[in-house]
């Protein structure tokens, strides 16, 4: 009997055992959780890469006040963990869509900086659900359990608007973070979408750069949480739903406002001013680091014959870019004196002052044993050719002109990256006397996106600045005009206009309101 009885027994429960599970695979809140969790991935990598399309070459800039929109979405009420993998996800879809220019340079690279640029988007996430329910949810409701917390929306909208701006207070946070501690990258902010945006950029002369990506954060979360309270999901008041949103707004127009007021006091002004002429020649030759004694030839050739042409123009000041030929112009190889006694006929010839860019040596004082190290410069000559005084490039690029850690990393690391040297950065931020009442500033390569290289410059009395840049690594993507992009913030932020001198891309004059006034046109042969 008790055998039997057992037995039975037994069966019931592996036969129950067996209906909850086949209960729980046909269940479809159990399915469902798994296919919106796939969905919810979908979503961040889907807003991940429209985000990506605000930034050049595609430029949809409108993209940018609405493209954090999903991403608050998917993680206003996520678990932590939840929240964090959806920030990563966006982060990384949006970070490699918008440096994919770095496969030019080696195709894993812009994979693997995904991984780091979207940490930032992560940190910023798992910092949204907990912010949303101490901010916005009272003790109370929390009290009241999972339901009543989750449809309750009854905040007032003054506490709505601090929780909107503590969120893009804490994207911006992040942004700074990335440019100097992390990656040292301060590219492809968020402001910079709105680089066309004349009226708004203006309030980067008193915030930065960083002040415009506030103002998108803070619309873009302002709008997402106005939209959470809509008749469509709530009952909530029109009064609590739209007063964040609608100072915001009012905010916003208030800066834009405001940017189309500096805009016209900045078009006429009456104060002292220089004038002066300068010509910028645009080789458009490729990437010679590694030139042959033929290539070296062509590109010193070129840079030779456009200069004679535009003599011809008696500028007062002829620039030519970052590493203009393959050869340092003070080398002591026969190749460097052919290039040296070629440009100082050229010179002879023209009477012109020239600033140009080399690779140079590091100015060592005399007594010194060791060897001058070997920096990337722009060196100024005046009419009768001397060298008058020269700029060293500051902030270098990490792999591309030293390996950071050098004598920590094992040989075979080093022989993967290794570009043969290590340059000396420079450390004087003096800006040059390119003519009488006329001190450039001078930024080299990628300088032009670091706003403390520009800031230090005026603050030494530069009344111009100068980028000699060569983009020709980049020779078919969408870098030469991100770079440009990232570029003009430094005009408004200064006050002061720039001429941009690039090898094969955006040799252009931009004022202090950050229009490009004039520009270099590439036309072909239609023959």
């Amino acid at each position: 009997m008790t055998e039997d009885f057992q037995e039975a027994t037994t069966i019931i429960l592996r036969k129950n055992q067996l209906q909850r599970q086949a209960l729980r695979e046909s269940n479809l809140a159990f399915q469902y959780g798994r296919r919106r969790m796939l969905l919810d991935l979908l979503l961040a990598v889907l807003g991940g890469l429209l985000m990506s399309l605000a930034y050049p070459p595609v430029g949809w800039s409108w993209l940018a006040w609405v493209g954090l929109i999903p991403l608050y979405l998917l993680v206003r009420r996520a678990p932590p963990w939840r929240a964090a993998l959806f920030g990563l996800v966006w982060g990384y879809a949006w970070s490699t869509a918008s440096f994919f220019w770095l496969r030019e340079i080696e195709t894993f690279i812009p994979w693997a900086m995904g991984l780091v640029l979207g940490l930032f988007p992560a940190a910023w996430a798992v910092v949204v659900p907990g912010l949303r329910r101490h901010l916005l949810i009272p003790a109370g409701i929390q009290l009241k359990g999972f339901r009543v917390e989750y449809h309750f929306n009854a905040w007032p909208w003054s506490i709505e608007l601090l929780f909107v701006a503590a969120l893009a207070a804490w994207w911006v946070v992040l942004e700074w973070i990335r440019s100097w501690i992390a990656t040292g990258l301060p590219w492809n902010l968020l402001a910079t979408t709105q680089w066309q945006n004349i009226p708004l950029i203006q309030i980067c002369e008193y915030t930065g750069v960083y002040g415009v990506s506030f103002i998108l954060a803070l619309v873009n979360f302002a709008l997402a949480a106005a939209f959470t309270r809509t008749a469509i999901f709530t009952s909530s008041h029109p009064g609590r739903q739209f007063g964040a949103l609608a100072t915001v707004l009012l905010l916003t127009g208030a800066v834009v406002v405001f940017g189309y007021f500096m805009v016209t006091q900045n078009a006429t002004f009456e104060g002292d001013t220089v004038t002066f002429s300068a010509a910028v020649i645009q080789g458009d030759i490729s990437q010679r680091r590694q030139a042959n004694a033929d290539q070296a030839r062509e590109a010193v050739d070129k840079y030779i014959h456009l200069s004679l042409e535009a003599a011809q123009h008696s500028p007062d000041l002829i620039i030519w870019p970052e590493t203009a030929t393959p050869y340092p112009l003070r080398g002591d190889s026969p190749p460097c004196k052919s290039f040296a006694a070629k440009f100082h006929q050229l010179m002879a010839e023209t009477s012109i002052p020239y600033l140009i860019g080399s690779i140079d040596f590091e100015s060592l004082p005399e007594g010194t044993k060791r060897q001058p190290g070997i920096t990337n410069s722009a060196l100024l000559f005046d009419r009768h050719g001397r060298l008058v005084d020269k700029f060293d490039k500051i902030h270098t690029v990490p792999f591309g002109e030293y390996i950071p850690l050098r004598r920590y990393l094992p040989r075979k690391v080093i022989s993967m990256i290794d570009m043969g040297r290590d340059l000396t950065p420079g450390v004087r931020f003096e800006p040059l006397p390119v003519y009488p009442g006329v001190r450039a500033g001078v930024s080299i390569c990628f300088e032009d996106v670091f706003p403390y290289i520009a800031r230090k410059e005026a603050q030494l009395g530069a009344n111009l600045l100068a980028v000699i840049t060569n983009d020709a690594w980049y020779p078919v993507s969408s870098e030469p005009e991100q770079h440009l992009a990232n570029s003009i913030f430094r005009t408004v932020e200064t006050r002061l206009p720039m001429v941009r001198c690039g090898n094969n891309s955006a040799s252009c004059l931009i004022d202090a309101t950050g229009i490009i006034r004039d520009t270099i046109f590439h036309t072909k042969d239609e023959s």
